[in-house]
């Protein structure tokens, strides 16, 4: 039955459980009005008998019925029964199914009035009670069972012990009236059962549409259609907030497959680019090993000029290496040093080196009349500064000046790099900070320009202090990069 059931779609299930309940609310209310109905019959039948004995038991007592005057009576029988007996007689028979049964001490039928309608006789029942059996009941209604339907009776004992009054009240009746309406209510829950079927399939489907909503949608995402979302509902409903959970969700899932795929490409790119630029320096040192293992180059000075070109590329190569290993090492968000850190003197510092590698670049400095203090590892923050001014000498003409400003507030220190240079155009300060990006496009590696990875490292270095660089430029006009560091307590 639970493997079948299992089978069953939702909607079956909730519809199926809707309608055993209401079948079960039914049963039971129907019970309840049956038991009840049944309940005030009966009380009504028994006010009815205590009314009758009430009214006959005086009568019987004025009439002067005594043991004397029943004994007498049973002497005459012979005598009167013809004549109570004679067919044309008015109170014969009285159609009825209430009976009123006269007995004496020792609990014999005296006389009887009614009861004809009764399939049973009552005297059947009660011949042999005897004054004292009356007494257990302390004259309260009490049930007799018998063949087919039950009766109801209250026994009266006569005064002077002068036999027992019994009137009996037969259940026929009742038990029909009881048995109608449970047929009645049997046959209305039927139908109202038959419609609360079909109302809560219904129901039940308008109900679980949602379901259907993020059905359709979890296959559209199977499918590849990661931008699918569920029809919007009222934020005020369980639905509605079980479709907005979903939705974000779903967009956060989004979110995240494309930045595993902007990650995969990313890190496509960059095999392929630290590929290329390995490539080069590898290619040059075979070259000019094949050259000299062949004898190509003869003379001392030939060759020492041959072995200072391997050498070159050999440290072309190793600072490409330690580049990559270094961006590497920021990708693992591995924690920077942070040590208190005077900005002012690590720029000154910077600068200096830089006048001195390029003279041919007039470099100028503006600082705060004051110590700038801040947390970070002062290593890297000298390597960004330095990469800052390598990569303006090295995009902009001989006699270009380039000026170093560093600024402060409360809640952080900035330093720009700007130069008078050519520029860079809307496409190259978008990708100036990927990896191996050129803003001419070219990938060849012609001069002392360095690892190719500059500007990459100060991206990477920033976002490790928590803060960001940035460019702005015009075409003609020069390039201004600038670095934001926030300042914490030192």
């Amino acid at each position: 039955m639970k493997r079948s059931l299992g089978t069953w779609s939702l909607r079956s299930r909730i519809s199926l459980g809707v309608v055993i309940l209401a079948a079960l609310g039914f049963l039971a209310s129907g019970l309840v009005a049956q038991s009840a109905l049944k309940g005030y019959l009966t009380t009504q039948i028994d006010h009815e008998l205590e009314a009758i004995t009430g009214g006959t038991l005086p009568r019987i007592v004025r009439a002067g019925i005594t043991n004397e005057a029943l004994e007498s009576r049973d002497h005459d029988d012979d005598e009167d029964r013809p004549a109570r007996n004679a067919p044309d007689s008015p109170l014969q028979r009285i159609p009825t199914t209430t009976s009123l049964t006269l007995l004496d001490a020792s609990g014999k039928i005296v006389g009887g009035l009614g009861g004809d309608l009764n399939k049973a006789s009552i005297s059947d029942y009660v011949q042999g009670l005897l004054p004292t059996e009356v007494a257990n009941h302390g004259d309260k209604p009490f049930s007799i069972e018998a063949d087919g339907a039950d009766f109801r009776a209250i026994a009266r004992a006569l005064p002077n012990n002068g036999g027992t009054l019994v009137a009996a009240q037969s259940l026929e009746e009742l038990d029909n009236t009881v048995s109608k309406l449970g047929f009645l209510f049997f046959f209305i829950s039927l139908i109202l059962l038959i419609l609360m079927a079909v109302a809560a399939r219904a129901v039940v489907k308008v109900g679980l549409r949602p379901l259907d909503d993020a059905e359709t949608t979890a296959g559209e995402i199977a499918a590849g259609n990661l931008s699918a979302r569920m029809p919007e509902a009222s934020p005020n409903t369980e639905v509605g907030r079980l479709v907005t959970t979903l939705n974000t969700m779903l967009s956060r899932i989004e979110e995240a497959f494309a930045v595993r795929t902007e990650s995969e490409n990313k890190l496509r790119r960059f095999v392929a680019d630290a590929s290329h630029e390995l490539r080069t320096p590898i290619t040059a040192i075979r070259g000019f090993s094949e050259l000299h293992r062949q004898g190509a180059v003869k003379g001392e000075a030939e060759t020492k000029e041959l072995i200072a070109r391997i050498e070159g590329e050999s440290k072309r190569m190793g600072s490409l290496v330690e580049d990559l290993l270094l961006l590497a090492r920021l990708d693992q968000a591995r924690e920077m040093e942070s040590k208190p850190v005077d900005i002012v003197k690590v720029v000154a510092d910077a600068v200096a080196s830089a006048q001195v590698s390029g003279p041919g670049h007039p470099i100028t400095l503006s600082t705060p009349n004051e110590e700038l203090f801040m947390l970070g590892d002062e290593v890297r923050i000298h390597q960004v500064i330095a990469n800052l001014l390598a990569n303006a000498r090295a995009h902009t003409p001989a006699g270009t000046p380039i000026a170093v400003i560093i600024t402060s507030s409360d809640s952080e220190v900035s330093v720009s790099v700007a130069d008078k240079g050519p520029g860079l155009s809307d496409v190259d300060q978008q990708r100036i900070f990927e990896r191996f990006y050129r803003a001419d496009g070219s990938r060849s590696r012609t001069g002392d320009d360095g690892s190719g990875l500059g500007l990459s490292i100060v991206d990477a270095v920033m976002r490790a202090h928590g803060g960001k660089v940035s460019v702005e430029s015009e075409l003609g006009k020069g390039s201004k990069f600038s670095l934001v560091f926030p300042r914490k307590e030192s």
